[in-house]
């Protein structure tokens, strides 16, 4: 059955050349980076950096989130692997347990997401995001995206 676990610095480089299109072109919109330069400096931003490994023991995303004091900068890449039926129905169960708990760190979770990034929007959605913003020309090669928040109640 997939799992997530803390990730280690190596997980960078095994899941960099498997990354789905839709976040490569998010990374290099937003940073200007490849994706495994994108993975390391996620992986050494963030308070906790967590690895989704598949039914099969395959790395096939990871995510964590980032500490700015009162606010927590949640963020996530991952391979088409995510998808798979028996995956995705898990993850979609604990990643909204883990936003809940991650919640309770944070008055605020914020952070941006390409607009033509249709699956993370949904997923977003799902987990109790609101979209609040939509920046024609957010990032260092300029590209629509929306800021999400979601405020601690």
């Amino acid at each position: 059955m997939a799992y997530y676990r803390p990730s280690k610095f190596g997980d960078c480089k095994v899941l960099a050349p498997n990354l789905r299109d839709s976040d490569k072109r998010e990374v290099w919109a937003s940073h200007g980076l490849e994706p495994l330069k994108a993975l390391q400096f996620s992986f050494l931003l963030s308070e906790e950096c967590n690895t989704i490994i598949s039914d099969k023991q395959d790395i096939i995303g990871m995510f964590g989130v980032n500490n700015m004091g009162n606010i927590g900068v949640p963020w996530m890449l991952a391979s088409d692997g995510l998808y798979e039926p028996s995956t995705a129905r898990k993850f979609i169960k604990e990643s909204r347990e883990w936003v809940n708990n991650t919640q309770g760190k944070y008055s605020v979770l914020v952070n941006y997401v390409a607009k033509d990034n249709h699956k993370t929007l949904k997923w977003l959605k799902f987990l109790g995001f609101t979209f609040i913003n939509l920046h024609k020309k957010y990032g260092v090669n300029p590209q629509p995206f929306y800021e999400f928040i979601r405020i601690r109640s």
